[in-house]
């Protein structure tokens, strides 16, 4: 069975569409303009498309890939549906906290052993992986690439172990090895202004010396890659970094631990390193309370999670295509700390957020997002399997990036901000080859309920003006679920995911109705395709 095997639905226009989906009028609490330029902003990047990745929690690796003789099939097709609509498979970084904790063993028969304790029950607190670990890497869709998280062990048995490690991955997945990244999120800690909260790192824990810093990280790796250079042949390049927000910002020295520093002590003078990644992480008490005043908004930059000079810092670089010898960045979006929140991470606003934050970030420079996940994490695009806590499926968020992946299918896309506000958002996606116009999101962030009358909520009436004024052939698919506070009941052009990971129901296509205007109701998303 095909997973994405279904029938179409044009609807006349958006006004209908609404009225023919929930049989009366929409109320139009608002009318706004979405002015559209001819083109791109002169020197925007050009993203794939698979700029929308994932990062998927070292230890969970078995559970969300099964292996040769049990592959997880619903992570199979949830993988290909992305593939079926970008024409890109996203990238897997199998890393996270416990690729730190990591030992490679290998003579161990088995593919994982791991050690959970009750403060943790979330992530082991340690485990080992040997040989047939490696079978869950190939039954993710064929093409698919995956960044291997190495551990960063101290002295010279942590140097001999991850030297050992990364000859696991190198002989099992030759071509589709992406990249090593050793070690996560090894940033210092420092007293966070905004938060009134202290992040914890690497320097004065069991990991590293008090007196470890960034310059000291960046030698102390080009060691590790160099040691993984002269023992294994046809090793891929690296991502380096993988440094936590939210961080101190200002960096006149170059001693904080972000990207601008470690390009300045010199990690990409070498050419090993291909990519650099950044963790955004909310903090999770603040982002509760986010949640509740803003709604759909979630936690996303805008409103505590700010990277301030971080993305001034991402605007700045000019664009130029990937070269290992000044490599991109890539980012991490950010999820709330401790694997998410019930009904804060895993509700339809997640979805919302997810399309509003990707399109964002994709005009700041950096090259790909991974949206993490592990077993029973609340902020996961979907569960892998059925455990005592949570059941196998799909989340909201998942939903979101069905979204991104339509709008970006086929890559080569540039992405230009059209209206940037704290509950609404519009973005402009042209083709990079030729400049042409080729879809446009609009965003509705505005909170409504499920336990709200359906016949109240409120639609703003959106009228796009592009230079030729021709969108007579432009259609509408939406995004919408009867609450962004709750998981079920989500659409998108008016499909559903089922248990077993397939797209089902009638696909429903809105042509844009009269004077090129389109309905975007509180709390809904969508993709107007040119």
């Amino acid at each position: 069975m095909n997973a994405l095997l279904w029938s179409t639905l044009l609807v006349p226009s958006a006004w209908a569409a609404a009225s023919l989906a929930r049989a009366y009028t929409p109320i139009i609490a608002q009318n706004r303009t979405l002015s559209v330029p001819s083109s791109a902003p002169l020197g925007r990047q050009i993203i794939d498309a698979a700029f929308q990745s994932y990062s998927i929690e070292l230890s969970s690796m078995v559970d969300f890939a099964g292996n040769l003789s049990h592959p997880n099939t619903l992570s199979h097709r949830l993988l290909q549906n992305l593939f079926s609509l970008s024409g890109a498979h996203p990238l897997i970084r199998a890393g996270g906290t416990t690729a730190n904790r990591a030992i490679w063993v290998q003579n161990q028969t088995a593919a994982i052993i791991a050690t959970f304790s009750p403060s943790s029950p979330d992530q082991p607190s340690a485990l080992t992986i040997g040989p047939k670990f490696m079978e869950s890497f190939h039954t993710f869709p064929s093409g698919t690439k995956y960044i291997f998280g190495l551990n960063f062990g101290d002295g010279d048995a942590g140097l001999d172990q991850t030297v050992l490690e990364a000859a696991g991955p190198v002989g099992s997945l030759g071509d589709s090895l992406y990249a090593f990244e050793i070690g996560n999120e090894k940033t210092s800690p420092f007293p966070n202004q905004n938060l009134a909260l202290t992040q914890t790192g690497w320097p004065g824990s069991s990991r590293r010396p008090t007196n470890w810093t960034v310059q000291a990280y960046v030698t102390q790796f080009l060691q590790y890659a160099t040691a993984i250079d002269s023992s294994v042949p046809n090793h891929p390049l690296y991502q380096a970094g993988a440094f936590e927000a939210p961080r101190a910002l200002s960096n006149p020295n170059h001693t904080l631990w972000n990207a601008e520093s470690i390009l300045y002590d010199g990690i990409a003078r070498t050419g090993m390193v291909k990519t650099i990644a950044e963790h955004d992480v909310c903090i999770s008490s603040r982002c509760v309370r986010v949640l509740l005043m803003f709604g759909a908004k979630r936690c996303a930059w805008r409103t505590v999670c700010t990277w301030g000079d971080e993305f001034d810092f991402c605007k700045s670089i000019p664009y130029r295509p990937p070269s290992p010898s000044l490599p991109n960045l890539t980012l991490s979006p950010p999820p709330i700390k401790c694997q998410g929140a019930p009904l804060i991470s895993n509700v339809f606003a997640s979805a919302l957020w997810s399309i509003d934050y990707v399109l964002y970030v994709s005009t700041l420079h950096i090259s790909r997002l991974y949206f993490h996940q592990g077993t029973n994490y609340r902020y996961s695009a979907w569960q892998p399997i059925s455990t005592p806590t949570a059941d196998a499926g799909v989340r909201p968020l998942y939903y979101g990036n069905l979204f991104i992946a339509t709008a970006f299918a086929g890559g080569e896309k540039q992405v230009a901000v059209l209206i940037n506000e704290t509950a609404f958002t519009g973005y402009g996606i042209y083709e990079a080859g030729d400049g042409r116009l080729s879809g446009l999101a609009v965003v509705n962030l505005r909170m409504w309920n499920s336990t709200q009358k359906a016949e109240e909520r409120p639609y703003t009436a959106v009228q796009v003006k592009v230079p030729d004024e021709k969108l007579g052939n432009a259609t509408v698919r939406r995004l919408t679920a009867p609450g962004v506070e709750i998981a079920g009941n989500v659409t998108w052009a008016g499909r559903s995911v089922d248990a077993e990971g397939f797209l089902t129901g009638t696909e429903v296509v809105e042509k844009i109705g009269h004077g090129n205007t389109v309905l975007v109701g509180a709390g809904e998303a969508v993709l107007i395709t040119l």
